[in-house]
C-alpha cells in the first residue's frame, strides 16, 4: 500500500504536468474521470454519472409531488361540492359592495368554501375571492361580507348585477 504521506504525483509522476481531476474526498490529483483517488477507492469502485445523479434527483422531486397529490385528495375528499346563492347585496358609498351569501355544503365532510363574488356573473382574476368559516356536512350557513371598490378601470359593482360562486 502506498504511503498516504506522499502525495498523489510522487505516486504517479504523469499527473504533474498533465490535465487531471482531483480526489472529491482529500483534493489529491486523479486521472481525468476518476472522482476517487487510490487510497480512497482501492476497490476501484465507480461513481454515479452526473445523468445517474439528476435522474434519481428528478424521480425523488416527482415521488415526493404525487406522494402531496394523493394526501391532499385524501384530506379533501368528500367536503363540497358547495351550492351557493346571493341572498342580499348593497352598494356601499365607497363603491364598494356588502353581500349576502348562502352556502350549502353537499358533501359528507365538513369544510370550508372558496366563494368568489363577480360582476355580472363572468369571473374575472380581479374579483374578491374568500374563504368559508367550515360547514358542516349537509348543512348550509349564510356569509355576509364587504367587498372593496373595484379598480378604476374596471367600473363600479352594477346595483343588483352581483353574482357569488362557490367551490
Amino acid at each position: 500500500m502506498p504511503d498516504p504521506r506522499l502525495p498523489a504525483t510522487a505516486l504517479d509522476p504523469t499527473l504533474a504536468s498533465g490535465p487531471h481531476d482531483r480526489c472529491v474526498r482529500c483534493g489529491r490529483p486523479t486521472p481525468l474521470g476518476v472522482s476517487l483517488c487510490e487510497l480512497d477507492n482501492p476497490g476501484h469502485i465507480g461513481a454515479p454519472s452526473a445523468t445517474q445523479l439528476h435522474a434519481t434527483m428528478l424521480a425523488g422531486v416527482g415521488i415526493g409531488v404525487l406522494l402531496l397529490a394523493i394526501l391532499a385528495r385524501a384530506l379533501t375528499a368528500g367536503v363540497g361540492p358547495f351550492d351557493s346563492r346571493l341572498v342580499g347585496q348593497a352598494i356601499l358609498a365607497n363603491g364598494g359592495a356588502s353581500v349576502a351569501i348562502q352556502v350549502t355544503n353537499r358533501g359528507t365532510k365538513q369544510g370550508p368554501a372558496t366563494c368568489q363574488v363577480s360582476r355580472g356573473g363572468v369571473l374575472l382574476p380581479d374579483d374578491p375571492v374568500f374563504l368559508t368559516r367550515p360547514i358542516p356536512a349537509g348543512g348550509s350557513i349564510t356569509v355576509t361580507t364587504s367587498v372593496p371598490a373595484p379598480g378604476p378601470s374596471a367600473g363600479a359593482y352594477p346595483v343588483g348585477g352581483l353574482t357569488a360562486s362557490c367551490r
